[in-house]
């Protein structure tokens, strides 16, 4: 279940710090305060031990790039609800050109819905976040609470509790002196940093409206049922298609289209309307989560954000964020303007998930903390207000969604329970909670 924010301790952290363009604030959200004592590693030898809580794809590729981001940082401790899928990702890493900085002894191997606590108490400085992003919150309380440095993957929770205590927790660890990165990782991107720069300096004059489209035909992550899993282990190994777990694939995925253009609006929706059902994606093994959706976000100064996304084999593909404003459009994906003041930009994507471990390292170094806590919650409010919506057919205030008392944890986490699988949300039926 997800817990409150934790109590305030002392504050960490450090000594003389490096100028920060007004734009690198902006997007990273890096503190700069000369108060900090022992937060931060400024001397370059000094030895930053690392744990990753979440031994998938995302995490096992999330630990390769925080060894590369700097040579003094070891990988000593792995945890997951799985072993063989975290001794599977040791594996993989022992592979890597990092290889001989990963040093996790067999006692700092840690299984179960409690290996994420072990890990933390384990000694380790900074802690990779990236289960599943329903025990996101919980996993970075815990975090913060115990003085740890962490990088956050996307989106940070499922539901208003998961995120108003993801919020409760940023505020600590901005007293604490403590970092928070998020695996929204085109805020970190060079490109996409100087593209939403133009769009800020005036490049398109006013903003009038936004649109994302992201149509893709599917998705490979799938976990087939054998016969001795339970009802939590099989949801567990197939999560992306259980709301509780993975907030719905609009929410999962389409959270980083919905950050581009928040980051670009520079503020939040006060409205949202939206409509989505599953119309392919039927069969058992596709949970109950649906296939597409469509949304409208209004802002206060009535600006429109359409954002539309589908997971259907067998359609057209296509993926584009666009921003239109008084004198011009912006395609994001394109580095481009076109309108009064035309700009094309060289396209620098192809490392933004090392990107963003770099910063935090430099950072680190350098006495410096960053903190994404805010919008990266914010930003997964996005996914989350919409599915709320499309689920319940409801036209949703920010408020309403911040404020919503559903919760999808389950009663406990026990991994031989019986649990049933969730209905499929019916507009006008499933209601607001």
């Amino acid at each position: 279940m997800h817990e409150n924010a934790s109590s305030q301790q002392p504050a960490q952290g450090r000594r003389n710090f490096m100028k920060q363009s007004l734009a690198t604030l902006a997007t990273t959200g890096l503190v700069v305060n000369p108060a900090l004592t022992s937060g931060a590693f400024a001397a370059s030898t000094e030895l930053i031990k690392v744990g990753l809580v979440g031994c998938g794809g995302r995490g096992t590729g999330a630990a390769a790039q925080t060894l590369r981001a700097d040579p003094n940082v070891e990988l000593v401790a792995l945890a997951d609800a799985f072993g063989d899928q975290l001794e599977q990702s040791y594996q993989n890493l022992k592979k890597t050109e990092v290889q001989d900085r990963v040093k996790v002894d067999a006692d700092h191997k840690f299984v179960g819905f409690n290996a994420y606590q072990k890990l933390i108490d384990s000694g380790v400085d900074l802690v990779l976040l990236a289960t599943p992003p329903h025990f996101r919150p919980q996993h970075l309380k815990a975090c913060i609470d115990a003085g740890k440095h962490v990088f956050c993957e996307k989106p940070v929770a499922v539901d208003g509790p998961g995120i108003r205590s993801v919020l409760e927790t940023t505020k600590e660890a901005k007293k604490k002196n403590l970092t928070i990165v998020s695996g929204l990782c085109w805020r970190y991107e060079t490109g996409m940093q100087e593209m939403v720069d133009k769009i800020h300096s005036g490049g398109i004059g006013d903003i009038i409206s936004l649109q994302s489209i992201r149509y893709l035909g599917g998705v490979a992550k799938m976990a087939k049922r054998k016969p001795e899993w339970s009802d939590m282990e099989y949801q567990m190994r197939n999560w992306y298609y259980y709301t509780w777990l993975s907030g719905d694939f609009n929410t999962e995925q389409f959270v980083h289209e919905l950050d581009k253009q928040s980051w670009v609006m520079g503020e939040y929706p006060v409205k949202c309307y939206s409509v989505g059902g599953r119309q392919t994606r039927t069969a058992p093994e596709y949970g109950h989560i649906y296939d597409h959706f469509s949304t409208v976000y209004e802002y206060a100064n009535g600006t429109k954000f359409l954002a539309s996304t589908r997971h259907q084999q067998g359609c057209s593909s296509m993926f584009v964020d666009t921003v239109s404003g008084t004198e011009g459009t912006a395609t994001l994906m394109k580095y481009q303007i076109e309108g009064k003041n035309p700009w094309k930009g060289a396209r620098r994507r192809t490392n933004m998930h090392q990107l963003e471990h770099n910063a935090m390292y430099k950072a680190l170094r350098n006495g410096e903390i960053i903190n994404n806590g805010e919008y990266m919650a914010n930003s997964s409010m996005m996914g989350i207000i919409a599915r709320m919506s499309a689920y319940t057919g409801k036209t949703l205030t920010w408020e309403q969604a911040m404020n919503s008392k559903e919760d999808l944890s389950p009663e406990k986490y026990d991994m031989a329970m019986s649990l049933p699988e969730p209905p499929v949300a019916m507009p006008g039926v499933t209601p607001f909670v």
